[in-house]
């Protein structure tokens, strides 16, 4: 092949590109926005481990769990019940805080109740 010549450029399809393929689907879209508060919970975990130099080992030991619990727990693969999250915090010298929040976007009344 001469200098002139060229071999046809490639394209390698990007995360993003391969992301909005997939969230063409209306069904890919839905499942993808119920799934958004399970890995902001798992982003925030992890980036509070790593803030604090721990391993998923060295977490794990201090929450009394095992690391290959915690992977699948970071990984997304197994969904996190409050108390995990709870052992998981006092670990990381946090506590956990749940809030509900009104679907429609409205404000909701504190402390209402019946």
């Amino acid at each position: 092949m001469s200098t002139t010549e060229r071999s046809p450029s490639r394209h390698h399809t990007s995360w993003s590109e391969v992301r909005d393929s997939f969230l063409a689907d209306p069904a890919v879209q839905q499942a993808y926005t119920d799934l958004a508060p399970r890995f902001a919970v798992v982003r925030q975990l992890i980036a509070l481990r790593e803030e604090r130099g721990l391993s998923q080992r060295d977490l794990a030991d201090r929450a009394g769990m095992k690391q290959p619990q915690l992977a699948r727990l970071e990984t997304g693969q197994v969904e996190p019940r409050l108390d995990t999250l709870q052992r998981l915090a006092a670990a990381l010298n946090c506590k956990v805080h749940v809030t509900f929040e009104p679907a429609d976007g409205s404000i909701a009344a504190a402390g209402g109740g019946a």
